[in-house]
């Protein structure tokens, strides 16, 4: 047995059902394990035997059911494409079918019964319900081949139904029975909701487009001496490149020459580069400092650290949000219910009591219980909460974190740059020699590493300092230069012992060292300023009984002193992001997990976290990986998050309340249960205005939620 694991493309699902629905045909068939669809991103994933599984037969029966499988892998840049392709198409298709739904929607309303109005609503209807519903109904039809339902199924049946009514009605002269104008407005609204859906899936993959932004698409290959320009995915591994000063790695690789600092916050979050000589690993997509460097070539394009982050995006985005699913999950109940009772309608009608009457009850039964109440009590309350979100700081990309907020156990917060301000400042110096003062702030003015502007700032302006001469930059070292003919040095341990020759007094994290030939002049104390919201987050935090929990690149003992300073018991130094998605993940098995961080090292934890939350200054890959932007500065803002959810959550549960509230009554009603006792019965006209008067509600519901302030 060959097994192999596959990620390949799945088109043609238009909701979460159609997910389920092809994970049943891929599961059934042999030589599949293990299988994963994923409608939010297209995706199909699974362990497949070769040796018995047929592709082609695989392919076949999910064509059938109105999928499209590509068993080649697309990229990222290929993937986005589409999409937007995809968005295009429909919102072009929408805009025409406007202009034949507004003008049905107006004749339509009036309920005119003449000639030409029939016929005028007859053509407006058959081109919105049979041309712009086509994908619809076909769909539906694939389905019922499968034997199974989903909302294209009560959408098809609903219009055709309606359709076939009025034409029946029409042609018998009574023209009271045309409800054409419910026939073409169904597939309308359909279609609105289908193509917001899709501009949210595309608004997704903007994290994708930022992170592709920082990876190099060329490289300088060195062959022999000789250096030529090359595309990234051709290069082979043990080649070698030259990444010139002040560019960014290519590829994942060892240095083989040279020596510079890397810029590596693009996966630690630490802003202060990091030394590299020979032997040391750099990752592609950081950015090289002021020297040169040789690296022979160990990871390229999807197998280096970037390429991994970049698919752990696209898995993420791929899980289904619970919230985007709900009426789906619903309609796997509602609407096999419905087409039951149509049926059971009709038949208890016609046999028990006036057949004339059965079709009439029957066609109530289906218009009156359309789906479009349930296929607005979500994305409705989700549309007017976004955007009171905006007016309160808050950007909410993914319907999902509205739901899960009220859930969260776990806070997992990066450090730098989010509890702390993410630049490093003295706290103090202490001076072996205090007139050496003056020769120390002249060195260190000439130096351009971070430390050194720190060390700037805590000095000031200082007058009359000595002239510095062969002033040097060692490159992962430090800095040098002879004042009054003395040679003095500002760095690292490493330095210190290498022109002392002996071991640093002390040299930890948070220090570094001013010395001569001589030994120690001075020992700088330097540490990250705290957030000055720090506190008042974690406060917020624990009164909703939410466990904080610090996960930073920086050192342990870094991360205990910022833990300390915040009363946070729990705490994870020297993660990699790699690591931070590992820890998300063991607090999910205890409970819900929301994420904090500002950058790109965070952007997978970001996208596995059940909540993902960036800040504003947070770095652009950060920010589109994240569900939730506070798009003011202020940790504070989290707390408006949690309120905001609060309500949405309040008014998806009364717009549903209200659609089956409204169906309950409604639709016993239509079934003529009614007519005998009371008199009380329903045409499809009456059914129609009945099913418009349910969809208003929800509407009228979502719209109170802009009259309930957050602060």
């Amino acid at each position: 047995m060959a097994k192999e694991q596959i990620q390949w493309a799945l088109s043609g699902m238009t909701c979460a059902g159609c997910a389920h629905s092809a994970h049943s045909i891929a599961a059934g068939t042999p030589g599949m394990e293990h299988v994963q669809v994923r409608y939010a991103s297209g995706s199909f994933k699974a362990t497949i035997d070769t040796d018995v599984l047929d592709v082609p037969a695989l392919q076949k029966s999910l064509t059938a059911a109105g999928y499209e499988l590509t068993t080649s892998y697309i990229s990222p840049r290929t993937r986005i494409k589409h999409q937007k392709e995809a968005v295009d198409r429909k919102r072009n298709e929408l805009i025409a079918a406007s202009a034949l739904a507004v003008p049905l929607f107006i004749v339509g309303m009036m309920h005119m019964h003449a000639n030409w109005s029939i016929v005028l609503q007859f053509l407006l209807a058959s081109a919105l319900s049979m041309y712009f519903g086509r994908n619809i109904h076909a769909k539906a039809f694939a389905l019922a081949k499968m034997g199974s339902t989903n909302m294209d199924t009560l959408v098809s049946l609903g219009s055709l139904v309606a359709f076939g009514y009025s034409i029946v009605g029409w042609a018998m002269g009574r023209h009271e029975q045309v409800y054409f104008e419910s026939a073409g407005l169904i597939i309308y609204f359909i279609l609105i909701g289908k193509l917001l859906e899709d501009r949210g899936k595309l608004s997704n993959s903007k994290a994708l487009t930022a992170l592709l932004s920082i990876q190099p698409n060329e490289a300088i290959l060195v062959d022999e001496g000789v250096q030529r320009t090359v595309g990234v995915e051709s290069l082979e591994l043990d080649q070698l490149v030259w990444i010139p000063p002040a560019q960014r790695v290519p590829v994942d690789g060892k240095v083989v020459e040279g020596n510079s600092t890397i810029d590596e916050s693009t996966f630690t979050g630490e802003p202060i580069p990091v030394e590299k000589g020979i032997g040391s690993k750099v990752w592609a997509g950081t950015m090289n400092g002021h020297e040169g460097l040789l690296v022979r070539v160990t990871h390229t394009g999807r197998s280096s650290a970037l390429g991994g982050i970049i698919d752990a995006v696209v898995d993420a985005q791929g899980t289904a949000a619970p919230i985007e699913a709900l009426t789906d999950r619903i309609s796997k109940v509602f609407v096999p219910t419905i087409l039951g009772l149509s049926l059971l309608t009709g038949l208890v009608w016609y046999f028990g009591f006036d057949s004339q009457k059965a079709v009439v009850y029957a066609v109530d039964v289906l218009v009156i219980a359309c789906p479009c109440a349930l296929g607005l009590a979500t994305p409705l309350a989700v549309v007017a909460a976004t955007g009171i979100g905006s007016k309160n700081g808050l950007l909410i990309k993914d319907a999902a974190a509205l739901q899960l907020a009220g859930e969260v156990k776990f806070a997992i917060l990066d450090k730098t740059g989010t509890l702390t301000l993410g630049k490093p400042v003295v706290t103090g110096i202490d001076w072996s020699d205090k007139e050496s003062r003056s020769i120390v702030a002249a060195l260190n003015e000439k130096g351009t590493h971070p430390l050194n502007h720190a060390l700037a700032t805590y000095f000031g302006t200082i007058d009359g300092l000595p002239q510095v001469k062969r002033f040097k930059a060692v490159p992962g070292k430090g800095i040098q230069g002879k004042i009054d003919g003395y040679q003095y040095y500002i760095g690292s341990g490493q330095f210190f012992t290498e022109v002392t020759g002996t071991p640093p007094p002390i040299a930890p994290y948070t220090h570094t060292l001013c010395f001569s030939e001589k030994g120690l002049i001075a020992l700088v104390s330097f540490e990250d300023t705290l957030h000055p919201d720090a506190p008042l987050l974690i406060r917020e935090l624990q009164q909703r009984g939410i466990t904080p929990i610090i996960a930073s690149g920086d050192c342990q003992e870094a991360v205990a002193k910022t833990a300390k300073a915040l009363g946070i018991v729990k705490y994870h130094g020297g993660l990699q992001p790699h690591d931070k998605v590992d820890l998300v993940k063991a607090y999910q098995q205890q409970g819900r997990t929301l994420m904090l961080g500002d950058g790109i090292n965070d952007s997978i934890a970001l996208n596995a976290a059940d909540v993902g939350v960036s800040l504003a200054h947070g770095t652009a890959v950060a920010q589109e990986s994240a569900a939730v932007v506070l798009t003011r500065e202020g940790l504070p803002q989290l707390a408006h998050y949690f309120k905001l959810s609060a309500l949405t959550m309040q008014t998806i549960r009364g717009n549903l309340l209200w659609a089956f509230g409204y169906n309950l009554i409604a639709i016993p009603i239509a079934a003529g249960l009614l007519a005998a006792p009371l008199g009380l019965e329903l045409t499809p006209m009456m059914a129609s205005i009945a099913m418009s008067f349910s969809s208003l509600g929800v509407v009228v519901n979502s719209l109170r939620l802009h009259k309930k302030p957050l602060q």
